[in-house]
């Protein structure tokens, strides 16, 4: 179960999940269309977070960065 501190930070980047836990996403309004990394199949779903890679986009960084900073969890990865 998560804590939703990341969705708190950066409610364009993650989406919460049926399961407690949250996704992250490629909004619509940085993107043109939202992707939710969930690994759900269809339209709008892309790989799960272990195995896909989102675009964050630059002004969002800085919060990308201190949600994983801020995750109870510490399950925000970040890569280049």
């Amino acid at each position: 179960m998560g804590a939703g501190t990341c969705e708190q930070i950066a409610p364009d980047v993650f989406h919460p999940r049926s399961d407690g836990t949250w996704a992250v996403k490629e909004s619509d309004r940085y993107f043109g269309e939202t992707t939710i990394f969930d690994g759900d199949a269809g339209a709008g779903h892309g790989p799960d977070g272990l195995v896909g890679a989102a675009r964050v986009p630059r002004e969002l960084l800085d919060l990308v960065i201190e949600a994983a900073e801020e995750c109870p969890a510490e399950c925000i990865l970040l890569g280049a």
